[in-house]
């Protein structure tokens, strides 16, 4: 279930800046409360002496906060409007980032990154839908830009993440994580003032879409299976990428530039792929991405070089969150526009379900003895690949209502 609706803008507010100020609840919700984990669940381990099952438990929390708000967006949205839901859930990120800073118990960082996944899952969502509608009102050649600016602010909380966090964790000592999370929650409190003065004069009035039909799913079952792949697989490499860089002798620079990298990629990727993104040739576009991914995700397990591993950051970065926009263009092209947000949210949580998982399952692979970590990051790349495997397979079903 997904929602559509109209969104009226004032004429003094340009459909390019409300999407730059949407993009900055991207930021918090997915660059800052999903992946900055990877970049601070080092200092993290050293500090609190987890295993990694629970260095990978905390993600899993997030993933299924993730799930339960993806689940529950739309009848937020369609109860509140879409930018009361937007600027509440940024809130939540913003305000969970900064608490997850103020107690080390393991109980209270698995509700936080709960509490951080849930709040992510509706901003990302309602900003999502309020960059569309924008982009709907404005100027021909603009509204490409609008909608890949929004998308673009995942990328950007990457690319923040890792010019600032690495210094910070290097100077800050053994309460360095605290002093991370806590930068990153101010950091979205003030994007979310930001965002709040630049989306003033949006609104919508949303209705839930047509609900979808198992006769509608049913042929594009090879490409859900291959996105429950990308979620399985993609999700080891944003948590414990860095973790694995820093165990085989990576410093701050070289951290710093992976993660650099990994968000300058994704910000790129739009100018890449929109050619790709535009064909229509069944789940071939998800499938290409796939297998370029699992190139990006298997290197460090072959290198750490640092040209290998930069390498590694380029190709995950460039494809990583193409993989969503291509299950959101195969939904379009396959499906009646009455289901076409039912459709999205049938990936999303086929998605989000899976993700839960990676983290956990690789930690526990980790835990098994010497060379643990290296064989979850590669069974991670091999699932990948497989996923990659199962999307060329998915043939374009023409749309029929």
């Amino acid at each position: 279930m997904s929602t559509s609706g109209r969104v009226h803008l004032q004429p003094a507010a340009s459909p390019l800046l409300t999407a730059a100020g949407l993009a900055l609840g991207a930021a918090a919700a997915l660059g800052f409360g999903r992946f900055s984990y990877a970049l601070l669940l080092p200092p993290m381990r050293d500090a609190l002496a987890w295993n990694y099952t629970q260095a990978g438990a905390l993600n899993t929390a997030n993933g299924l906060g993730y799930l339960l708000g993806a689940v529950l967006a739309p009848l937020v949205i369609g109860r509140w409007g879409a930018r009361p839901a937007f600027l509440v859930s940024m809130f939540s990120v913003g305000l969970g980032l900064l608490l997850t800073a103020l107690s080390g118990g393991f109980g209270w960082l698995v509700a936080m990154r709960l509490l951080v996944g849930l709040g992510g899952a509706v901003t990302f969502t309602s900003g999502g839908l309020l960059a569309a509608r924008a982009a709907s009102l404005a100027p021909a050649r603009q509204s490409g830009a609008v909608l890949t600016t929004f998308y673009a602010g995942a990328s950007l909380g990457i690319l923040l993440t890792g010019l600032g966090l690495p210094p910070l964790l290097a100077n800050a000592g053994a309460g360095g994580w605290r002093a991370g999370w806590t930068l990153l929650g101010v950091t979205s409190l003030l994007g979310l003032g930001l965002a709040y003065r630049v989306t003033k004069n949006t609104s919508a009035r949303v209705q839930v879409s047509a609900p979808i039909r198992h006769a509608h799913l049913r042929p594009l079952l090879r490409s859900l299976l291959a996105y429950a792949c990308a979620g399985l697989g993609y999700v080891a490499y944003t948590t414990f990428s860095v973790t694995y860089l820093r165990a085989q002798g990576a410093g701050t620079a070289q951290v710093t530039l992976f993660w650099t990298l990994l968000g300058l990629a994704g910000l790129l990727a739009p100018l890449l792929w929109s050619r790709l993104m535009a064909r229509v040739w069944g789940g071939r576009t998800m499938g290409t991405l796939m297998a370029l991914m699992s190139v990006g995700a298997a290197l460090p397990v072959l290198s750490t070089l640092p040209w290998v591993a930069a390498l590694s950051a380029l190709l995950f970065g460039a494809t990583c969150l193409s993989v969503v926009a291509s299950t959101t263009a195969l939904a379009r092209q396959s499906l009646p526009p009455a289901v076409w947000g039912a459709g999205v949210a049938a990936y999303t949580i086929t998605f989000a379900a899976f993700q839960s998982l990676g983290p956990l399952l690789t930690g526990a692979l980790a835990d098994q003895g010497a060379g643990g970590l290296r064989l979850g990051l590669g069974l991670s790349a091999l699932i990948l690949l497989i996923g990659a495997g199962l999307a060329f397979s998915q043939r374009h079903v023409p749309s029929v209502a």
